[in-house]
């Protein structure tokens, strides 16, 4: 993909995407460039129309925007504020809520969390990319604590898998995925998912990942001594649990904000560009009605 935006600066970003038109011609690029292609009848011709950035088939005379079926499909404010949003979303260094976006943009509450719910849809994983190398794995509880039971048990907490890849002293990658429980049933599809099966894996001693040693043969078990063994997944572990409780006043499905918390920091070297990724995905993603985003039947 072509660079569109590069560095972090809010006023270079202003006099690139400022205006609504600007925005458009991002967004044919990223639809169409040369490969225009008729969703109804497959025909590869097409006129414009008095529509900004519109084609119309030159067969059946079908049009289609440049927002259609695409995450800013039926957005009800100007596209650059929605450029804005994104940009805000993924290069502030924690993150923005829908509360703050709200006030900066200058929309409603609902619009600014509806919009925010869509483009964390954009920062799924695809599971596309297998975890290779030094990996470690943990599972941790997060959410307020109500209940005094010890040890595993879930009580009102929400339980999360943790799987970092190691590189030197830090961490390269990371993932985090909502799971009912600590059983086999709920942890080995993180493993398949998210770790190749000749990856160097560490863990507790957990149950669960004595099954999954079936299939990981270079999967190792050790004793966590408090956290002593695996500090590098740990401090991870605390920085996601302080971003979650410093930006967010309430969290609804979860795994959204798993998604865009590992988004952000598997590109925290990106600069500008994680922009672009984001914006690329945004535009080729199907869109989302506000009942499928909040789950309303």
């Amino acid at each position: 993909m072509d660079i569109m935006f590069t560095g972090l600066s809010i006023y270079d970003f202003q006099q690139q995407f400022g205006t609504d038109k600007s925005c458009i011609e991002a967004l044919v690029k990223l639809k169409w460039d040369s490969d225009y292609k008729c969703r109804n009848c497959d025909y590869k011709k097409f006129c414009t129309t008095k529509r900004y950035g519109e084609r119309r088939c030159c067969s059946c005379g079908k049009p289609e925007s440049a927002t259609a079926h695409t995450l800013f499909h039926k957005v009800k404010f100007p596209i650059h504020k929605a450029f804005m949003m994104i940009y805000l979303i993924s290069t502030t260094k924690k993150g923005i809520s829908a509360l703050e976006l709200h006030r900066k943009m200058g929309v409603h509450k609902r619009t600014a969390l509806l919009f925010k719910r869509k483009v964390m849809e954009a920062m799924g994983s695809h599971c596309t990319y297998k975890m290779e190398g030094d990996i470690e794995v943990d599972e941790t509880y997060v959410g307020q604590k109500k209940s005094k039971k010890p040890g595993r048990s879930k009580g009102t907490k929400k339980l999360i898998a943790v799987v970092i890849k190691r590189a030197g002293k830090g961490i390269e990658r990371a993932y985090l995925k909502h799971i009912e429980n600590a059983g086999v049933k709920e942890l080995k599809p993180v493993f398949q998912d998210h770790i190749h099966l000749d990856a160097s894996v560490r863990t507790d001693g957990w149950r669960s990942y004595t099954s999954i040693k079936k299939t990981y043969k270079n999967l190792k078990q050790e004793k966590s001594e408090k956290g002593k063994k695996f500090d590098k997944l740990h401090r991870f572990i605390m920085g996601f649990k302080g971003w979650l409780r410093g930006i967010h006043s309430s969290v609804r499905d979860l795994q959204k904000y798993l998604d865009e918390y590992v988004y952000r920091f598997n590109r925290n070297q990106s600069g500008g560009n994680i922009f672009n990724l984001l914006l690329k995905r945004m535009a080729n993603f199907e869109p989302r009605t506000s009942a499928q985003i909040f789950n309303v039947a």
